[in-house]
C-alpha cells in the first residue's frame, strides 16, 4: 500500500523512523527532480576533476613529476573554490524543491534553480560558516602542535611528546566538538531558503530549531556517511592501485573513479538534503505549530516564505501616542 505523502500527512510531528521513511519515499516519488538537481553539481565536479587530470598529464609530460605534483595540489584548491558556489546553489535549489513538494505545490528543477541562484553568495557564506564552526577547535590545537615538528629548534623529546598528545586531543576532542557544531548549524540552509534569511540570522535560526532534534539530525547524517562509505569501498581497490604507483597516470582507473563519483553525488546527496529539510519542517511543526499556521489561510505564515527575492522584514511597530503633557501630580 502506497504511503500517503500529502501535505496533511507530512505537516504533523514525525518520529525519527517516519522522517527516514518519508525521506526515501519522497526521494523515490520525485527521483528525477532531486537526482536531476544533484546531477548538476556531480557533473560539474566530474568536469573539474577531468580538467585537473588533463592538466596533470600535460605538466607531467612537459615538466616532470615534481611540477605535476605541485600542479595537482594547486588545482585541487582551485577546484574546491569553483565547486563551492555550484554545490551551494544546488543544495539550496533542492531544499526549495522539497519545500514546494512538502506543501503540495508543483515545482520543476528549473524553477527551483531560478528561485535560488540569485542568492548564491548567501548559501556559500552559510557553507563556509558551517565548515569553520566544525573545524576551528581542531585547527587551533593542531597548528601550534605541528610547529613542534616543523621548526628544528623545537624538536625536543618533551615537546614532541606534548605535540603528539595535543594532536591526539585535537583529533578526538576537536572531532567530537566539530560534529556537535555542524549538527547545530545543519538546518541553516533550509532556514535561509524557506524564510529568506541572511547568513547570520539563518545560523541563529538553525541553532534554535536544532535544539531537541540533534539525535535525528545525527541519524540523517550517519545514514549519508554510511552510503558514502559504501561508495568509498567500491573505489578503494582503484585508489590503492593509484597510491601504489603515484607516478603513473592510471587513465582507466581514474575514468572509473570519475563515473562512480558522479553517481555517488547524484544518488546519495539528495538523501541528506531531503532528510535535513524534513527535520527542519518537523521542528517548526513541533515548536511553532507550523501545520496549524498553514491551515489558517492561503497566505504564507512567514513573510518571504518561498519568495527568495524577498527578505524577511519584521512588522512595523504601531505609532506611539504622544506622552500626556500633564504629570501625575496634575502639573504641566
Amino acid at each position: 500500500m502506497a504511503q500517503d505523502l500529502s501535505p496533511a500527512h507530512l505537516l504533523r510531528p514525525l518520529t525519527t523512523g517516519e522522517v527516514l521513511d518519508n525521506t526515501f519515499t519522497l526521494y523515490r516519488s520525485r527521483f528525477w527532480l532531486f537526482a536531476g538537481l544533484a546531477s548538476l553539481s556531480g557533473a560539474f565536479q566530474v568536469v573539474l576533476q577531468g580538467v585537473q587530470l588533463l592538466g596533470k598529464h600535460l605538466v607531467l609530460t612537459h615538466a616532470g613529476t615534481r611540477a605535476a605534483q605541485v600542479t595537482a595540489q594547486a588545482s585541487g584548491s582551485v577546484m574546491a573554490i569553483l565547486m563551492l558556489p555550484v554545490a551551494a546553489v544546488v543544495y539550496a535549489a533542492s531544499v526549495y524543491a522539497l519545500g514546494e513538494v512538502y506543501l503540495g505545490r508543483p515545482v520543476t528543477a528549473g524553477q527551483a534553480l531560478a528561485a535560488t541562484r540569485s542568492k548564491w553568495l548567501r548559501y556559500v557564506g552559510i557553507a563556509l560558516w558551517q565548515g569553520w564552526s566544525a573545524a576551528w577547535v581542531a585547527l587551533v590545537l593542531v597548528v601550534p602542535a605541528m610547529l613542534v615538528f616543523l621548526i628544528p629548534g623545537l624538536r625536543t623529546t618533551g615537546l614532541a611528546v606534548l605535540g603528539s598528545l595535543v594532536i591526539f586531543l585535537a583529533i578526538i576532542g576537536g572531532g567530537i566538538y566539530g560534529v556537535i557544531a555542524y549538527i547545530r548549524n545543519a538546518l541553516a540552509v533550509p532556514s535561509s531558503v524557506v524564510e529568506a534569511m541572511p547568513v547570520r540570522a539563518a545560523m541563529r535560526r538553525s541553532k534554535v530549531l536544532a535544539a531537541g532534534a540533534k539525535g535525528r539530525i545525527f541519524v540523517v547524517l550517519l545514514i549519508a556517511i554510511v552510503l558514502y562509505a559504501v561508495v568509498l569501498t567500491i573505489e578503494s581497490p582503484l585508489l590503492i592501485l593509484i597510491a601504489r604507483a603515484p607516478l603513473e597516470e592510471h587513465i582507466v582507473a581514474q575514468a572509473v573513479i570519475l563515473v562512480v563519483t558522479f553517481l555517488a553525488q547524484t544518488l546519495v546527496s539528495p538523501v541528506v538534503t531531503i532528510g535535513l529539510t524534513l527535520v527542519y519542517f518537523d521542528q517548526r511543526v513541533r515548536k511553532e505549530a507550523f501545520d496549524l499556521l498553514r491551515l489558517l489561510g492561503p497566505a504564507d505564515p512567514v513573510p518571504g516564505l518561498f519568495e527568495p527575492g524577498v527578505e524577511t522584514v519584521p512588522a512595523a511597530e504601531p505609532p506611539q501616542e504622544p506622552a500626556d503633557p500633564v504629570g501625575d501630580d496634575g502639573r504641566f
